[in-house]
């Protein structure tokens, strides 16, 4: 080694090395912090899907627990959660079940073959939708949980 480049080693950096090595590193840290960031509002997204599942499927096992069709009818159908006192989990979200009949032309002509009017049958077959929607911003979100149901008429 010469002395010329042994005594440029002792000086130290340029003031243009140091700088563009402040560039780099603050290009890096700029893209953890967006990484960080986003993950931060990934957790947030999911935590609130959670949430509303957990309160929609809550609301389908009420549901799934109605044996009679006079049971089922009594229910609630809209509500807001979190109205209760001490119960802030599922606070600003809003539920409702919706219904309708589900006919299966096999079944009612079976029933009828048998029976002397589809009118008097014993059972219903309903599709149940629970929607549980929310706020999120500006934005307004929701889930539904849809499934069927077989409900029995009370005995006389």
């Amino acid at each position: 080694m010469n002395k010329k480049s042994a005594a440029r080693m002792a000086q130290g950096f340029t003031l243009l090395e140091v700088m563009i090595a402040v560039a780099i590193l603050a290009i890096g840290l700029v893209s953890l912090f967006r990484l960080f960031s986003g993950s931060l509002h990934s957790a947030k997204v999911s935590a609130d899907y959670t949430r509303a599942v957990m309160g929609a499927r809550s609301k389908m096992d009420e549901v799934l627990g109605c044996l009679y069709v006079e049971d089922f009818e009594a229910l609630e159908k809209q509500g807001e959660f979190g109205t209760g006192e001490g119960d802030n989990f599922l606070k600003g979200y809003s539920w409702e079940i919706i219904d309708e009949d589900y006919p299966v032309p096999e079944l009612d002509e079976e029933w009828t073959k048998n029976n002397a009017s589809v009118d008097k049958k014993e059972f219903q077959l309903r599709k149940i939708m629970v929607r549980v929607s929310w706020k999120s911003g500006e934005n307004d979100k929701k889930i539904e949980l849809v499934t069927l149901k077989l409900f029995y008429q009370k005995p006389s």
